[in-house]
């Protein structure tokens, strides 16, 4: 029995994967462009997994995204999705679970920075609608209320979004917050 019948063949998206790696080899200069041509060949040429794994022999692994560890100081998948998470909950408890997720969450962990944003905007959002509703008595018009009631909830899913993705969940609406939870800068002396 000879290898290739011991071994499947490779399909279209896996010498795909390892056309890209080399490509992404040869950007970063981790090798040169004669070795990315002989690599090529091997890869493209490739009858089964084994003869594939030789055209990237050497080389850091492909793992996937969620399995790399991030940058220093850039959020991990999982912080990523508990952020988004606490963002969103304030649609069905208003500021009552980014509350207790940042009550239950370790002081200056991103999920603890990302609920005290969304504690904030949940706060001042409601603030805003303890206004409009005044406004709607005084001027017998809901209208200002339901638009809003409206913004409260595109802000909420806005925030969640920027938060699921690694960013600050308020980002430029921070400053116009009631509350504005910002790191504490370090102290030069």
């Amino acid at each position: 029995m000879s290898v290739h019948q011991q071994f499947p063949g490779v399909s279209d998206q896996q010498r795909d994967r390892a056309v890209n790696h080399l490509q992404a080899c040869y950007a970063d200069n981790s090798i040169d462009e004669t070795e990315l041509d002989r690599r090529l060949d091997l890869a493209l040429g490739a009858r089964d997994r084994v003869e594939l794994n030789r055209s990237l022999q050497g080389l850091a692994r492909i793992a996937p995204a969620v399995l790399t560890r991030p940058r220093p100081g850039q959020p991990t998948p999982a912080e990523n999705m508990g952020a988004g998470l606490t963002h969103l909950s304030g649609l069905f408890t208003w500021f009552i679970a980014p509350a207790v997720v940042k009550a239950a969450s370790q002081p200056g962990s991103r999920i603890w920075w990302e609920a005290s944003r969304a504690l904030s905007l949940q706060l001042t959002a409601g603030a805003v609608l303890a206004a409009g509703f005044v406004v709607a008595i005084i001027f017998g018009s809901g209208t200002l209320l339901g638009l809003g009631w409206l913004a409260w909830f595109v802000g909420t899913i806005w925030s969640s979004v920027r938060a699921f993705n690694g960013k600050a969940g308020t980002g430029k609406v921070q400053p116009f917050l009631l509350a504005k939870p910002e790191r504490p800068r370090p102290v030069l002396g």
